[in-house]
This record gives C-alpha cells, sequence and structure tokens, in this order.
C-alpha cells in the first residue's frame, strides 16, 4: 500500500493531482480546497490512502495527516463513498467539519454536493463521539505550517520526520506526537529526527 508520495506537481486537472515521483508520475485525487494553493513544478509531501475495489485503483491525497485520518472514518459512513468524502474535505476544511458535527449543525453539512438532510444527521450521530476520541493533537501545527505559502521547507521536514519515525517502525499517530513535542520553526528533518528520538529514548 502507498501512504505517501514526495514529488513535483507536473498537472493539476478536476479534482486530480499528477505527482511525478523518480520518474514515475502518480495520478492522485485531492479536496479542491488544497489544489488552490499546488503550484506546478513545486515539490509536496503528500499522505496517501490508497483504495483498491474490484474495478478500480485510486490515491487520495493530503497536504496533513489529520485529513487522511478523517476521510478514512467518512467512507466508513454508510452511503459515503470516497468521492462523496472527497467532496465534503473540499467544501468544508477539518474545523469547520468538526464544529458542524459537534454543533450538530446540519445546513453547514447539507452544503456539500451529494449529502442530503438524512446522511447529515447520520454523520453527525456517527461522528459526535468519534470527533472527541480521534487525536488530532497536532492540526493547529499542521495548518500554521501549511499556511505559510512563500516556504514549504518547513512541512516538508515536519512530514518527512514523521515518515521516518514510522519507517522505523513507530505507530503514526506515535510518530506524529513526538515530532509535534520537538518540533521548532526552521528545523531541518534531520534536526527533527534526532531530537524526537531522543525525546523517546528520554
Amino acid at each position: 500500500m502507498i501512504g505517501s508520495l514526495k514529488g513535483n506537481i507536473l498537472r493539476i486537472d478536476g479534482m486530480t493531482v499528477l505527482v511525478e515521483v523518480n520518474g514515475v508520475g502518480y495520478e492522485v485525487f485531492m479536496p479542491l480546497r488544497l489544489l488552490h494553493d499546488l503550484k506546478i513544478n513545486n515539490e509536496y509531501f503528500i499522505y496517501i490512502q490508497q483504495i483498491i475495489r474490484e474495478d478500480a485503483n485510486h490515491l487520495f491525497g493530503f497536504l496533513d495527516y489529520n485529513s487522511k485520518v478523517f476521510f478514512n472514518e467518512l467512507v466508513k459512513v454508510n452511503g459515503i463513498g470516497p468521492k462523496t468524502a472527497l467532496a465534503i474535505l473540499s467544501t468544508l476544511s477539518l474545523d469547520e467539519f468538526i464544529k458542524a458535527i459537534l454543533q450538530e449543525d446540519v445546513k453547514s453539512i447539507v452544503s456539500v454536493p451529494g449529502i442530503g438532510k438524512k446522511t447529515a444527521e447520520r454523520m453527525i450521530v456517527e461522528f459526535k463521539d468519534k470527533v472527541e476520541k480521534m487525536n488530532l493533537g497536532v492540526s493547529n501545527l499542521d495548518e500554521a505550517v501549511v499556511e505559510n505559502t512563500t516556504k514549504n521547507d518547513n512541512l516538508f521536514a515536519y512530514n518527512e520526520a514523521v515518515a521516518a519515525l514510522v519507517a522505523l517502525g513507530y505507530k503514526e499517530s506515535l510518530a506524529i506526537s513526538y515530532v509535534k513535542k520537538v518540533y521548532e520553526d526552521g528545523m531541518d528533518t534531520r534536526d527533527i529526527i534526532v531530537k524526537a528520538l531522543a525525546f523517546i529514548k528520554g
């Protein structure tokens, strides 16, 4: 399974981007809200959720881990497929969606194309308890980094450090937690990994 990609954006077409990684191009579906901020020929680190079915093998991409987590939870809801889940994250930011769930704001949720009142009400029931239980401790840091549109280095270093810890055998949620604890603006990938490992052993 493909868990992440780091490469140059060659093309943006509708809701898909073509990401070149070591000479291989991957077509990735991404929320429309993200596509406006991506730039052709720039390099990005993208969290990937691969969904394989009998008639399809699709990649769905996100710039922060929490959006990937929510995407996976959305597709578990009866009647919500990957494309509808992507439409939700295209219409509402993660914070807006969480707020709508907690406030039982059916109106905001039905603003998503393809979501009716009954589905929105079912989502609120199924998600209200999950929102408080899910590990969302890194959302503020992720957003702060993503908002830096002049430099992507911070985002790369942060996400690469998380990926490195996962490769070393740590669970992704723990890796994110460790990186968040040691991360400081301007740190490169190596510094983050070294400090995270020191924190873990300490």
